[in-house]
Parts: structure tokens; C-alpha cells; sequence
């Protein structure tokens, strides 16, 4: 009788063995893939354009960052 339940326990443990290792193993991937995908949406259209303006604002002109024709 032990014999017969003892496959199954092999079986569970094998299962929830590599469900762990597999956690293990791809936690530090997904928390690079998040930290790089925070630091692509720096570049984006919007936040490019945010950044300009509080550039501006900050330099208390309201023209473009670069304009010629200011001293």
C-alpha cells in the first residue's frame, strides 16, 4: 500500500519542485524586463515633451529651449 502513494508524492513534489525552481530562476528576469520597461517610458513622445517644458518653465522663458533669436 505505501508503495502505490508514493508515486503520487514523487509526483507532487517533482511538480511543486519545478514550479519553485522555475520562480526562482524568472523572478530576476521579470523584475529587469519592469525596471527596463520604466525606464523606456523616460522616452517617450509625452514624456519628452514634459521634460522641455519644465525646462522652460524652469528657465522662465516661455519660447522653444533652443530659439536663435533670444540673447
Amino acid at each position: 500500500m505505501p508503495e502505490g502513494n508514493s508515486i503520487y508524492i514523487v509526483i507532487a513534489l517533482t511538480f511543486f519542485g519545478f514550479l519553485a525552481l522555475a520562480f526562482i530562476l524568472l523572478y530576476p528576469v521579470y523584475r529587469f524586463m519592469k525596471r527596463q520597461e520604466r525606464m523606456a517610458d523616460d522616452w517617450t513622445a509625452d514624456a519628452i515633451a514634459r521634460r522641455q517644458r519644465e525646462i522652460r518653465e524652469a528657465r522662465g522663458d516661455g519660447g522653444p529651449p533652443n530659439d536663435p533669436d533670444r540673447p
